[in-house]
């Protein structure tokens, strides 16, 4: 069994979602905490707590395609 490659241990490998929102959650209180964040960030991570994360996530995304244009074709 030690011998099969990453791509097969691919579940294994997943982290469980309790994990992901502590990571996520001690990222967003190092934001909070951190002087030289802007307050924009700080006034929406506060304002998104508790709210459904899928929703939150489409926002982002949302966000994304507005501030990022999409390269233009050649």
């Amino acid at each position: 069994m030690q011998s099969m490659k990453r791509e097969q241990w691919g579940i294994a490998l997943r982290q469980e979602p309790e994990f992901q929102l502590a990571t996520a959650g001690s990222r967003i209180a190092w934001v909070l905490d951190y002087p030289h964040m802007s307050e924009w960030l700080k006034q929406a991570l506060r304002a998104a707590n508790g709210l459904d994360l899928m929703a939150m996530q489409n926002d982002i995304e949302m966000l994304r395609h507005l501030i990022m244009p999409e390269p233009r074709p050649r």
